[in-house]
């Protein structure tokens, strides 16, 4: 069976595995506890840390008590800073096959796309939550039914902070820059030392890793921008020397006094 018949079979029965996804996912006892998170940080500030190699001089531990979501394999730098995020977000199925094992542990509550549970043995899928992923880009308000996909799972922690009622949301560690070879949004394996992310084993020598496709990823941040505004709230980058030109950059100390932190 060639590569290109398999990427086809993918492409079009896409619809039917989305509906197969959605039906099952809203009958589960899952969707509750992402309905749980409805407006339970309205008006408040949340940091929303993405895994750049800029994190490294992200003072995160100046952001302690600031509501915050951290993405994919930020466990990683839980050695280094007292900072905790207040969630976990994950849509990568190449990380949760990785990672499966830390999101079972861990003692902050963690969000895996439903279609990621297939990557986690049966008898442990329970000890998470799980979201539900639309085949779309467009920007979810309601997450209960779904969220837009757009390449990054920084846009789906974007679309949990709009549902959690954040005002503003800072970015820090979203640097929007990558350094590799080959297809947009291909799978490729990792050679030496991963460069792309706050740590150099985030992908080790040897894993597979999807390849960015920064393009979507700036669709979905345009979507994000304008479902924002369009709510009178604000998305603020302060990524330190992040390459992201769509939000309104911003200082981290402004970003501290953004979060009332003097």
């Amino acid at each position: 069976m060639s590569g290109r018949f398999l990427k086809s079979l993918v492409r079009y029965t896409k619809p039917v595995r989305y509906e197969i996804d959605r039906i099952t996912f809203m009958i589960s006892a899952d969707q509750q506890a992402v309905a749980a998170l409805r407006g339970i940080c309205v008006g408040r500030p949340m940091l929303v840390v993405g895994n750049g190699p800029s994190l490294n001089k992200t003072p995160l531990d100046e952001f302690a008590g600031v509501t915050a979501i951290g993405m994919n394999k930020i466990d990683l730098l839980f050695d280094r800073v007292k900072w905790r995020p207040d969630l976990i977000v994950c849509m990568n199925n190449l990380v949760i096959r990785q990672h499966w094992k830390t999101f079972m542990a861990s003692e902050i509550p963690v969000f895996l796309s439903w279609k990621g549970r297939w990557m986690i043995s049966r008898e442990h899928r329970s000890a998470v939550n799980y979201y539900l992923t639309r085949p779309s880009p467009e920007f979810s308000r309601d997450i209960t039914s779904g969220i837009g996909a757009a390449g990054t799972v920084t846009y789906a922690a974007l679309q949990f902070a709009y549902y959690m009622g954040a005002d503003p949301v800072i970015l820090v560690g979203v640097d929007h820059s990558f350094a590799f070879e080959g297809e947009p949004a291909s799978i490729a394996k990792r050679k030496g030392q991963d460069v792309n992310h706050f740590d150099p084993n985030y992908f080790k020598e040897g894993q597979w890793w999807g390849l960015p496709n920064l393009e979507l990823s700036e669709l979905g941040y345009q979507n994000a921008k304008a479902a924002f505004e369009a709510d009178g709230r604000r998305v603020l980058d302060a990524t330190i020397g992040g390459q992201l030109t769509i939000f309104s950059k911003i200082s981290i100390e402004q970003a501290l006094r953004e979060c009332k932190i003097d």
